[in-house]
This record gives structure tokens, C-alpha cells and sequence, in this order.
């Protein structure tokens, strides 16, 4: 099975005192009853004695509830010991949870696939409770718990990641690389959220950077220059808002860094203590050389702390900017934040590299409804792959082990997609049917909330780094660069391209339509596959990216690219002042109200869904829309910042009026509302685009499968399988107990081989016989023989690697050499050599086909020329 680390999960009610517990119990009692109590009145159609008596009831227990809550609040309130774990939480298995492998896991030798407590995420209902625990901790089998972390993720769902305090002691120095709370005190301390998330950084699912090295890595000023450019400016206090030229500061490398080709072909993503960001391959060497050639001089930089380096003798590998060394101003110079490195064993990930092949991307509802003027052919023309792929799904080998996920830019298979690509005959079971039956339906839902196959890739967005080696080596301020405004470098497209360059979220109206330019000269210096974007260009504002990772959807969908051409007339990036964060001292006081502030003030998905109703409605206005994109970019900053504008009296209305109505049509598709939870069906581009979208019943009529044979899954092919009742028994328990043990949503065809529940299926069944080839052969004889079932999940995610092992031997040994499946009739045949794709009698047939073919190709071109004659 895949290596996973487990930790627990637990929310702040598994800290309640007995007392607090009785409490808890008695409210959750009142509210099932309450939710019976709404639903019975839902369900009365008029006004009557039986709806007033229900009326009456919930009345009463509403007033109940809240003198419950009021009860155990002060009870909350009034406790002052330190809180207890309580153990019995941690026997159900919905508390455990699987984490990637991170610098924190690697750092506290957290043994994988097995239960680790020195972490434990937790998730705040009561601040109370919270409150206890950040100011005090918590005890848990004699060790006790502080808190640790919060990454922005994890604050958006209210979690925080608390930590042992012995282990934390222990490993302090390595993940805070030599710095201490004390030392950032000392020097006017820091914003507290933004110290969080810094220090999460190490929690973030990365793999070891083996060899990274520090010595040969320095850190440069970023590149910064002031742009004119005309802008729609947004004053944050009195919401007006006007059209304007203005000088524009555009920091271009934010959170981008150089690293030499022959040290890393890819971009990546990195992460060290304290810092993070993007490293873009690029030959920063080669441009110092050229340049010394021309008579330059250059090569000499001088790093954040005044210290000079010469680039090619000190034989420099990477380049880092300031933007991406978070706590710089808190180490008197890169040589002690490398002394700490080294000394204290840090550690340096990537994660995110660069894919070897990049598949085409889908578009979503955000970017669509804001081209409001497509016509009916031009939806139908945008949804015409998607809608082909719904109608096909079972009429094609090929297409089938496509949407199963069985593709070679697919390199993290489960293992049923790896059974799928060695034994593609699995096709013909009732399990992959039925999973090609939930795979369409999430297809068709998807599509009518936007998700659709369209012609774009996902890459990394990167800066012109020639224009930044011209800053950083020539001492150019006003770089040239090698791209001029307008213009941008993907080489996944051709030279003169019109591209539609996206990124999400997409609020405003923000398709950066640009022209591609492809050559040999940007193909000599650009080496990625990232979209290279021009430092002349104000296209950062109007997307508001950062370099630090972020991805664009560049689309050359000729049908996209032309309505959003259309619809880009007159519109200008939006601009706005933002807050600047204050610093603080880090205590437990300001931890847990930096944490307080940002999990009851940082909801955007209600801005965002009320820009979807505006651009859904009938009267579609842009000012309010561009005033809740800045109240949205506000919010996003809120918890670092603690400032949010408020409405002027007169926008407030203004405001409300386009945003008092219930969310758009689609989102029934989008986001699962109910039919009485969105408004009616109208003419805007997502509601029409919901409609064309079709739910064919699914037919299986590909003829080129092959057949089938279970046994192949067996270890023990040829032999008669005995059954052994008490395990078929006890698969079945535990497969029937699984639907309230699962521990996260599963994609439609991911079999979730991660998950612990999975193995905490197998270590019980394996109890029973410890043989794991044995007890496989016999699930598989169940399964596959005795029932036939269709629900084969259990089996796949608990023993695949046993699974896949049997096909790939059962291939060799029934084959005895490479083998394929004829493209056409599905017979399994030897792959000779790595063009033969049908067997030797569909061989012939298609070669009749192809001369018949011709034949009339001939026939018709002779007759035609006879004619003009």
C-alpha cells in the first residue's frame, strides 16, 4: 500500500469536561429534534392548528437551545485548569486522517502508514475552548500539547495544527532554523498570521530536495518598476470609483527566484524554513558571459544584506529574491541564516515540479459567466468536446480508459487505474462499469456548472527573467526585456497566437488576451513551459497573480478567445491601496486572537457567490462588481491586516439591491443548492450552457475490450479457491461499516488506497489470515465468482498492491512476452514491435478498408478531371 503518516483530528468538543459533555449531549439532542421540527412545517402547505402547534413547539426549543448554549459557555468561560484530551474521542476511527509527507514529518521521524500523536489537528467550534488551549495547551496521555500552526488552508475550516511540547523542544531549532519567539520580539516582533502561515510552511505535502545546495544560493533584491497604465481606481473609503492614468508599482519577481538548467530543467516550487516561492530555470550564467562578451563587466551582485558575490567564480545555482526569504530582516546576513541551516539539519522540499506532459485543462463557471453575450452556436461550439465525451463514454476502449484516469500525464495511479493500464480487460467488470456509470454522472454534472473540456493548459506564470538579469546584473532600472507589452512566451502554442490567459479566482472581468511570440531567440533563453509574461505589460494586476507558484489556464480555444475578445472592449485592470499588516509580539494572547480574527473574518465565498447572482441577473452591473472585487481582496488580506472597508450608506443600498436575491440557477450543479435555494432559469450565459449539456443513459457498445477472466487477479490462478466463511463474514461487516468510517471525499475513481480506514481493513482481516495472498485469492473468488458484485471499492483500496502484483505476473506467465489488445476487435495479441495495434485478421481488414478508400479517392478525382476536360 501507499506510505502515509496518520495523525488525529479531533474538534474542541473533545475537550469538554464531563460536565460540558452532559451539556453538549442535551444540545445536540435539541437540535435533531429542531431539524425534525423544520422540516415537519416545511411540509405544511397552509396555515393550520397542526402547524401552529409545530410552530409553537420549535419556539420552545429554540429557547432551549440557547439557554443551553449560554450554560455551557459560562461553564466554558469559568473553567481555568488545563484541559484534557478526552481519550474515548480518539477509539473512533472518523478522527484519524492521512497527511502527506512534509519537512515536518521528516523532521519528527513520523514513521509512515502508522498512527503518529505527536501532531494533532484540531478544529475550533467554541473560541472558548480555544482560547484554553492556545493559552495553556493541553494533557494527552501524560505529554502535553501547545499549539504549533496554522497554515492558510487550514485556517479557512477553523483548524490548528497543535504539536507535543516535548517534540517541539526537541526539533524547535531545525523548522524554525535558529530563530526564536524571543529573538523576534526583541526586534519589534512580527504579524502574527503571517508568522503562522511562515512557520506552516514545513507542513506543506513536499518531497526532499537531496541535493540542495545552500552554498551555492544567495539572495538578490526583487525587480520593481513603475508602470503607467490606465486603471479603474477604487477609492476603499468612499467607494467611487474613476477611470485613470496612473504610475503603477509592479513587483514582477514577487515570490520568484532563478536556478540554473543544469541543476534543475523544471520549475518548481520550494520550501525551506522561512522560505517559499517559485525557482524558474534560467541560464543567469549564460547572460553574464554574453554580456562580459559585449563589454559589460557584469557579474558582480550584491545580496539583501550588502555582501557582494561574483556569479560565476562563487559558481552561483540559485538565486533567490527577498520576497521569497519571509523572515530576512530577522538574521543579520544569508551567511547566519546558512549557519543555522547547516547547523540545526534544516531541510530543503520542492513540490509542484513542472509535469512532463500537460494536459488540457477545463474551463469553470467563473471565468464563463462573465462573457455575457455568447451566442447559442458559440456555447454549443465551447461545449461540443465535452458533450461528445458524455455520448462516447462506453463506446471506446480508449475513451473509457481515458476518463477512468488511465493516461500517461497520469503519474500518481491507484492501483485500479494501474490494473486498468496492464489488464485493460478489467473493463468488461460490473465494478468498472458501475464506477464508469458514477464517472458520467459526475461528467454531466460537472459540465452544467462550467466544467468542460476546452483547448488550454494549467502552467506557471514567470516573469521576464532577462529583464530581471538586466536589473540585477547590468544595473538597468527600466529593463527591456525580451517581450514587449501585449505580448507573452508559452512555447505549448505557436509564434502569433491569440491566447486567453486565465487565472482563479476570476471575479472581475479578467481574460488577458495576448499575443504569443515563439521564436529562437525566447526559446534560447525561456526553457520551461511556463507563460512568460512582459515586465512592460500591467497584466499581474488585472489577473492579480504573484510569481510564487501561481498557475494561469492559457486557452487558445478559438471560440473562447474570440468572445473574450469581445467582451475585454473598455475593460481596465481594477486598482486599488491595500492595507499594510502591522507587527506584533508573538504571545499566546495575540496568537489566539490572530486566529480568532481570521477564522470569523475571512469568508469570501459569500462575496464571490454575489457576484455570481450580478453577472447572472438580468441587469448585470459592473461598478457594484468591481466594488465587492476590492471588499473580496480586502477580505482575503483581513487576517493579516485587521482592515476591511466599510460601505458608505449609499453603496450599502446600492450594493444590496443586485445582491438580495438567491444564488443563480446552476449553482444546483455548481454548488448542490436545492431547487427552492436558487432562482429560476434565465437567459445568462451559465443557465443557457446547463441546459445544452445532455444525460444520455449510458451504453456500453465498445467492441474492443477483450474478455475478461477473474482469475487473472489471483495469485493462485489455477487452482480451486476454498472460502472461508468467517472472513467473507467479516469483509462484509467491515465493508458495510466503511460508509460511516470514511475519512474524506473520494474522487469517482480514486479508490483512496491512502486512507486509513483502508488499512485499518486490512490489519483486520489479515488477523484472520496472514497470508495476504491467500486472503486475496479468496476476496477475489467471492467477489468476482461467488457474487459478482459491483461494489468492489473495499477490495481495491485495501489490497491493490496484491492485486496489481497478481496481473503483472499472471501477464508474463500467460503470455510470456509483451502483449496488447488488438484495437479493434480486443483479442489479446504480441506487440512485435511498438506500431502493431490489431491482430494479424483486422490487420487485413483494414488494409481492404484503406485500399477501398483510396480506390474511390482515385475513382472521384479521375472522373472530376475527365469533366473539366
Amino acid at each position: 500500500m501507499d506510505t502515509q503518516v496518520f495523525i488525529y483530528s479531533v474538534d474542541t468538543s473533545s475537550f469538554y469536561t464531563d460536565q460540558e459533555f452532559k451539556i453538549h449531549r442535551r444540545l445536540n439532542k435539541r437540535y435533531r429534534l429542531r431539524k425534525i421540527l423544520i422540516r415537519m412545517k416545511s411540509q405544511c402547505i397552509e396555515e393550520s392548528e397542526y402547524q401552529n402547534k409545530v410552530t409553537l413547539l420549535l419556539s420552545k426549543v429554540n429557547t432551549k437551545i440557547n439557554q443551553l448554549k449560554e450554560l455551557l459557555k459560562s461553564l466554558m468561560t469559568s473553567h481555568q485548569e488545563i484541559r484534557q484530551l478526552r481519550p474515548e474521542v480518539l477509539t473512533n476511527k472518523k478522527n484519524i486522517i492521512s497527511v502527506f509527507e512534509s519537512t515536518l514529518t521528516r523532521t519528527l521521524t513520523m514513521q509512515q502508514n502508522l498512527l503518529s500523536e505527536d501532531i494533532m489537528v484540531v478544529q475550533t467550534y467554541y473560541f472558548e475552548i480555544l482560547r484554553s488551549l492556545i493559552y495553556d495547551g493541553y494533557m494527552y496521555n501524560g505529554h502535553k500539547y501547545i499549539c504549533f500552526t496554522a497554515s492558510a488552508g487550514q485556517i479557512r475550516t477553523k483548524k490548528t495544527l497543535f504539536i507535543k511540547e516535548s517534540i517541539y523542544n526537541q526539533y524547535r531549532e531545525s523548522l524554525m532554523c535558529g530563530l526564536t519567539t524571543d529573538k523576534i520580539n526583541l526586534q519589534g516582533g512580527v504579524n502574527i498570521n503571517k508568522y503562522l502561515a511562515y512557520l506552516a510552511l514545513c507542513n506543506s505535502a513536499t518531497d526532499e530536495w537531496h541535493d540542495f545546495d545552500i552554498n551555492k544560493a544567495i539572495v538578490v533584491d526583487d525587480m520593481e518598476t513603475t508602470l503607467r497604465s490606465t486603471v479603474d481606481f477604487i477609492d476603499d473609503k468612499t467607494y467611487e470609483i474613476t477611470r485613470q492614468e496612473m504610475d503603477i508599482p509592479i513587483e514582477h519577481t514577487d515570490g520568484c527566484g532563478m536556478i540554473l538548467p543544469k541543476i534543475s530543467k523544471k520549475s518548481m516550487m520550494i520550501r525551506l524554513p522561512w522560505v517559499k516561492g517559485l525557482l524558474v530555470p534560467f541560464p543567469f550564467d549564460k547572460f553574464v558571459r554574453e554580456a562580459n562578451k559585449k563589454g559589460a563587466k557584469c557579474g558582480i551582485v550584491t545580496d539583501i544584506y550588502g555582501k557582494q558575490y561574483d556569479i560565476l567564480k562563487d559558481d552561483i545555482h540559485i538565486i533567490f529574491t527577498r520576497s521569497q526569504f519571509k523572515m530576512w530582516k530577522y538574521y543579520t546576513s544569508w551567511d547566519e541564516y546558512k549557519h543555522h541551516f547547516l547547523q540545526h539539519h534544516c531541510r530543503a522540499s520542492k513540490c509542484n515540479e513542472e509535469e512532463e506532459q500537460i494536459v488540457n485543462g477545463k474551463s469553470n463557471y467563473q471565468i464563463l459567466q462573465t462573457l455575457t453575450d455568447f451566442s447559442d452556436d458559440e456555447l454549443m461550439e465551447l461545449s461540443s468536446r465535452t458533450r461528445e465525451k458524455i455520448m462516447n463514454i462506453g463506446s471506446n476502449r480508449n475513451t473509457m480508459l481515458k476518463i477512468l484516469g488511465v493516461t500517461g500525464a497520469n503519474q500518481n495511479k491507484n492501483y485500479f487505474q494501474q490494473a486498468l493500464e496492464i489488464y485493460p480487460e478489467l473493463l468488461n467488470d460490473t465494478y468498472s462499469r458501475e464506477i464508469l456509470k458514477q464517472v458520467k454522472k459526475s461528467i454531466v454534472k460537472n459540465a452544467r456548472a462550467g466544467k468542460m473540456d476546452i483547448s488550454g493548459k494549467y502552467t506557471f506564470i514567470s516573469p521576464d527573467l532577462y529583464a530581471f538579469c538586466e536589473y540585477l546584473f547590468l544595473g538597468d532600472k527600466n529593463p527591456k526585456g525580451l517581450l514587449d507589452d501585449g505580448e507573452v512566451f508559452c512555447s505549448l502554442y505557436d509564434d502569433e497566437e491569440t491566447l486567453d490567459c486565465l487565472r482563479s479566482p476570476h471575479l472581475y472581468r479578467e481574460h488577458a488576451i495576448r499575443k504569443n511570440i515563439n521564436n529562437k531567440e525566447l526559446r534560447r533563453w525561456f526553457t520551461t513551459n511556463n507563460l512568460y509574461t512582459s515586465c512592460h505589460d500591467p497584466i499581474s494586476k488585472l489577473l492579480m497573480f504573484d510569481v510564487d507558484g501561481d498557475k494561469s489556464l492559457v486557452c487558445n480555444d478559438k471560440t473562447l478567445v474570440k468572445v473574450a475578445q469581445r467582451n475585454m472592449n473598455d475593460i481596465y485592470p481594477l486598482y486599488y491601496r491595500m492595507a499594510n499588516a502591522s507587527a506584533e509580539i508573538i504571545n499566546n494572547q495575540n496568537i489566539y486572537r490572530g486566529l480568532t480574527d481570521a477564522y470569523s473574518g475571512g469568508n469570501i465565498g459569500v462575496i464571490s457567490n454575489d457576484i455570481s447572482k450580478i453577472w447572472n441577473s438580468e441587469t448585470i452591473n459592473l461598478d457594484v462588481i468591481k466594488l465587492l472585487c476590492m471588499e473580496n481582496n480586502f477580505t482575503i488580506d483581513y487576517a493579516k491586516t485587521l482592515y476591511k472597508p466599510e460601505r458608505p450608506k449609499i453603496k450599502k443600498e446600492l450594493i444590496t439591491a443586485y445582491t438580495a436575491s438567491k444564488v443563480p440557477y446552476f449553482f444546483r450543479f455548481a454548488k448542490d443548492k436545492l431547487p427552492h435555494h436558487v432562482e429560476g432559469v434565465n437567459k445568462s450565459t451559465m443557465n443557457r450552457l446547463a441546459e445544452y449539456i445532455p444525460n444520455p443513459r449510458l451504453q456500453f457498445k465498445a467492441l474492443n475490450l477483450g474478455s475478461f477472466d477473474y482469475r487473472m487477479l489471483l495469485h493462485n490462478k489455477d487452482q480451486i479457491i476454498p472460502l472461508n466463511e468467517e472472513i467473507i463474514r467479516k469483509y462484509t461487516e467491515l465493508d458495510l461499516q466503511k460508509r460511516f468510517m470514511e475519512l474524506g471525499t473520494l474522487d469517482h475513481y480514486d479508490s483512496a488506497e491512502n486512507l486509513y480506514v483502508y488499512l485499518d481493513i486490512r490489519e483486520q482481516l489479515m488477523a484472520l489470515n496472514n497470508n495476504p495472498k491467500e486472503l486475496v485469492d479468496m476476496l477475489v473468488e467471492y467477489l468476482y465468482q461467488h457474487k459478482n458484485s459491483s461494489y468492489k471499492t473495499t477490495l481495491w483500496s485495501s489490497f491493490g498492491d496484491i492485486l496489481v502484483q497478481n496481473l503483472k505476473n499472471n501477464i508474463i506467465t500467460t503470455y510470456n512476452d509483451e502483449s496488447i489488445l488488438c484495437d479493434s476487435c480486443g483479442i489479446r495479441i504480441k506487440s512485435t514491435h511498438h506500431r502493431k495495434t490489431y491482430c494479424d485478421a483486422c490487420s487485413l481488414e483494414k488494409e481492404k478498408e484503406r485500399k477501398r478508400i483510396a480506390w474511390h479517392k482515385y475513382k472521384n478525382k479521375y472522373n472530376n478531371t475527365s469533366e473539366i476536360k
